[in-house]
């Protein structure tokens, strides 16, 4: 029987493509080896044999053991933990043996020295007893460990391969394979710089749930996924029809879903069919730098990873990919409508954080954690606000100083009035720039009318009713702005607002 370790790694978004070391001895001429310690987890029609030239070989194999040769290797073991199972049901018999030797009535030739000597010496005969079991119960865990090791070893595959070699010798050979417990995804760090520059940190958060650990291997990242179909997508026709009956309608929707669980199903199984692309060797060297080297493929992009990484089996690791800044603009955005207190955002170019977009980000302010948040910019605007969390030195209120309705005969409708007004007071010892929002409301019927009385110069979006102020607020400065309109619709309609 011959092993082999992990040794290098090509991890996908789901899935690795790894390679296995070890060492064979063979004498000269034709013999069949077995070559075990392959994982349950893999896809046996990517699994490769490489040689060196001294050896050649031949009916390459992937095998898993037969369901009785499965049972015999859990066999002593399974005995083993049948023995202290026993042990522990004797003792238990034991203890209530001896509880019940505690009720005397039956018993006319006992003393009452007797009675008390062995109520005396009773709970230290349980403790004594409970003492074994407590040890045979922390045997038979270990033992159950031992039998689910056992039981995830004979699930796995092995190699059967016959090789002829031409001269005495310990050979080295390497097994390439997919494998589908393993995955990686993407985690990006923003940290506050001095100046009006943000640092973009992207990390990678590694995983493999195989039964073995990975120690001291090489990693390559690739931001594809072979797990997912490579097929070309085709167009269907889209064909147009007249509206059909409720009844008809149903029938049909319901054949619809039908074919669509179908359609699924067939995707699924052209998913754990695919096979993903060879790898090919590459000569390992040295890289000084710490980080990953980027490799842009023609279909994906690659992260070569310097040094040695291990991978626990049941835990992730984290390593450190990219690292650029970003020009921004750091301002205070106030919404008092929502909140009593302002919010650090950084103002950056769309553009320059399109590789974030949809992903999820933990925010750094001055080396303090903040939280995570999740990027989602418009794309159609030109710029983005980073929230840096929220700031409590900048306080905000929101105050209805008037709200007056009134019926206008003449034109048939009614009016109500809105007078508010909002406050800003700086808490910091420095002068900061505030962006302040509010809104006033956006008619979508030609027959409610929106009038705007005074918003104190702030510049108002026809389409969203937004209004925003752009200022400064030195230390310990208060400011007031007022927010007033009027609201008009048919007397004979109910309107909420």
């Amino acid at each position: 029987m011959i092993t082999t370790k992990v040794k290098e790694a090509a991890v996908y978004r789901s899935g690795s493509y790894v390679t296995r070391h070890g060492n064979i001895e063979l004498k000269q001429g034709r013999q069949t080896v077995m070559i075990e310690g392959l994982t349950a987890s893999l896809d046996p029609s990517t699994v490769t044999l490489a040689l060196p030239e001294a050896v050649t070989g031949s009916n390459v194999n992937v095998e898993r053991y037969p369901a009785e040769k499965q049972q015999e290797m859990k066999k002593d073991l399974l005995s083993k933990i049948e023995v202290v199972q026993n042990k522990i049901e004797i003792l238990n018999n034991q203890i209530e043996i001896l509880k019940n030797n505690t009720d005397f009535s039956e018993k006319e030739s006992i003393s009452v020295k007797e009675m008390s000597e062995y109520i005396d010496a009773l709970p230290e005969k349980l403790e004594s007893v409970y003492e074994k079991i407590r040890g045979l119960q922390e045997e038979e865990k270990d033992l159950q460990k031992q039998l689910q090791e056992k039981q995830n070893e004979t699930q796995t595959y092995y190699v059967k391969v016959d090789l002829e070699a031409k001269q005495d010798g310990v050979f080295p050979l390497q097994l390439r394979y997919f494998e589908r417990n393993a995955s990686w995804y993407p985690l990006y760090e923003i940290h506050t710089e001095e100046g009006d520059r943000l640092t973009v940190k992207l990390k990678a958060k590694i995983a493999q749930h195989t039964i073995e650990n990975w120690d001291d291997i090489s990693l390559r990242l690739f931001t594809g996924n072979p797990s997912v179909s490579a097929d070309i997508p085709e167009l269907s026709p889209q064909k147009l029809s007249f509206y059909r009956p409720r009844n008809t309608l149903y029938k049909a929707n319901a054949a619809f879903g039908a074919a669509k669980a179908a359609m699924r199903m067939d995707e699924e199984m052209v998913m754990d069919a695919a096979v993903p692309m060879a790898m090919e060797e590459e000569v390992m060297y040295d890289v000084e730098e710490e980080k990953a080297e980027v490799v842009a493929n023609d279909t994906m992009m690659e992260y070569d990873l310097s040094g040695t990484y291990s991978i626990d089996h049941e835990n992730e690791i984290s390593a450190d990919l990219t690292s650029h800044q970003v020009d921004c603009r750091y301002h205070i955005i106030a919404v008092p409508k929502l909140d009593s207190f302002g919010y650090l955002a950084a103002e950056v170019k769309t553009a320059d954080i399109e590789e974030l977009i949809n992903s999820y980000a933990i925010v750094y302010h001055k080396e303090t954690y903040l939280g995570n948040i999740c990027l989602d910019p418009d794309q159609s605007k030109e710029t983005y606000d980073i929230s840096l969390g929220k700031d409590e030195s900048i306080r905000l209120k929101r105050d209805l100083k008037k709200k007056y309705s009134s019926n206008v005969l003449l034109k048939g409708t009614k009016k109500t009035e809105f007078v508010y007004e909002l406050q800003l007071t700086s808490l910091k010892s420095e002068t900061c720039t505030v962006t302040l929002i509010d809104q006033i409301p956006v008619s979508e019927d030609k027959t409610i009318t929106v009038e705007i009385d005074d918003v104190s110069k702030g510049k108002v979006s026809e389409d969203t009713g937004e209004v925003r102020w752009d200022l400064d607020l030195a230390p310990g400065e208060k400011k007031n702005f007022t927010l007033a309109y009027s609201v008009s619709w048919p007397k004979d309609k109910n309107l909420s607002i």
